[in-house]
């Protein structure tokens, strides 16, 4: 693998990354079809699902930067956040490509042709390959460790802003207002 692509940060503390995004949806593809390891195949797919699941759990709003998606002029969703991503967690190997025996798809190669064409810089351009057969990734051990640590966690923290909810109830109403107010996104007209 080039070493110009970053490794991700994939601690498995802190505020989630969009590395532990793509890792819990690979992670929740492959327990969901246990015994057998699916994984995603190929960027389109994951391209979409992240952009799917990010906005209906709210991973958009919780990871910043999140991803930028782009539509294609052949009415393809693509993002080079997603590919930088998906190389990068290859490169740490938490996800490892495996071949299929089918062609690339045409949305494939068009979309990262769209992508190596408009949103890529030239001189990156030799760090995103274009894939000759159809790439379905799957997680590593070292992939499925993090991802089910990172599980564990993202539940953990649910649990412990639950446990605050009784010291919240106990606040007189002004101060209960107050502290809500600052997550107010708009403010009411007068």
């Amino acid at each position: 693998m080039s070493s110009g692509i970053p490794h991700a940060s994939i601690a498995a503390t802190g505020p989630l990354t969009r590395g532990d995004f793509l890792m819990l949806l690979y992670w929740n593809a492959d327990t969901r079809a246990v015994p057998h390891v699916r994984g995603i195949a190929g960027l389109a797919r994951l391209t979409r699902l992240a952009l799917i699941l990010g906005e209906e759990t709210g991973a958009n709003l919780e990871i910043t930067p999140f991803f930028t998606f782009h539509a294609t002029p052949q009415g393809g969703i693509a993002s080079a956040d997603v590919w930088t991503e998906l190389l990068s967690l290859r490169a740490y190997q938490v996800l490892k490509p495996l071949a299929e025996e089918a062609p690339a798809p045409a949305e494939e190669r068009t979309e990262r042709t769209y992508l190596l064409e408009k949103h890529i810089p030239a001189h990156e351009r030799e760090h995103y390959p274009m894939p000759t057969f159809f790439e379905r990734d799957v997680l590593t051990n070292k992939g499925t460790f993090f991802a089910a640590k990172r599980e564990d966690q993202m539940v953990e923290r649910r649990i412990q802003a639950h446990h605050g909810i009784v010291a919240l109830n106990e606040l007189p109403l002004a101060e209960l207002t107050a502290k809500a107010s600052r997550y107010l996104r708009q403010t009411a007209s007068r």
